[in-house]
């Protein structure tokens, strides 16, 4: 029987390479986003991997929507093996002062609370099953603080205590728990923050605080392919890890 992937923000960027990978890997999934037609040509293209694929459009800043994607996934399959807790916005650049509380409401609600849901209500089915496995998309910034982004890094910052109680709490009942920790990844999230784009190709910068490839940004598909690896039975000794892909950022 085929394992089940549920992914949360899984439209574009990471997320959608993310999904993608893991369709590569044979598990069928169950993909939200707010983005409902980005949301639906990930899906249709993971099912031309040939697994099954479902698209639930879904807010994880709202308990209600993650309950229903959650029990989307529940009545379908009925198991879910791996979840990719992924959705993450993004205030523009701003210093405390300038920051709104408008700004500040987004991104912790999305980032805090659509994190602590969707763990929340994954992991009631996975202490059914007595075994699972999440993976929190975490950020550099939540590591090494920087100027312009007050609040999307303490955001960042608390999913990465989230990720490492749930991991303790248990860790007994043979769920795991980890996070990876992207910096410096081309996605249409950087763009947000400055990004060059030219004639539809993302241009990424060069960065002096990465040490690797000359500055260079990343790639999605170097979180995808972690994500394949911690999704997989090659990760079974790993709990409350916190995983860097940065290109050297946060030394």
């Amino acid at each position: 029987m085929s394992k089940v992937a549920l992914v949360s923000g899984g439209a574009l960027g990471i997320g959608r390479a993310s999904s993608l990978q893991l369709a590569k890997d044979g598990f069928d999934l169950v993909i939200c986003d707010w983005n409902q037609e980005a949301g639906l040509a990930t899906t249709d293209d993971c099912r031309k991997l040939g697994v099954q694929a479902d698209f639930i459009e879904a807010d994880m800043s709202k308990e209600a929507d993650v309950i229903k994607f959650v029990a989307f996934a529940k009545e379908k399959y009925d198991q879910i093996d791996f979840y990719l807790n992924n959705q993450g916005v993004i205030h523009q650049a701003k210093l405390f002062h300038e920051i709104t509380e408008e700004d500040a409401d987004y991104v912790i609600n999305t980032n805090i609370k659509g994190c602590f849901f969707g763990i929340k209500h994954v992991v009631k089915e996975m202490l059914k099953q007595e075994e699972g496995h999440i993976v929190v998309l975490g950020s550099s910034s939540g590591i090494k603080s920087e100027t312009g982004f007050g609040v999307y890094s303490a955001t960042k910052k608390a999913a990465l205590g989230l990720a490492q109680d749930a991991a303790i709490e248990y860790a007994k009942k043979n769920i795991r728990v980890n996070t990876i920790c992207p910096g410096g990844i081309v996605t249409p999230l950087t763009q947000m923050v400055g990004q060059q784009m030219i004639a539809d190709q993302f241009i990424p910068p060069r960065a002096p605080d990465i040490l690797l490839n000359e500055g260079a940004l990343g790639d999605v598909s170097d979180i995808a392919q972690l994500v394949s690896f911690l999704a997989s039975e090659a990760s079974r000794y790993m709990t409350g890890a916190v995983i860097s892909v940065d290109g050297g950022i946060t030394l």
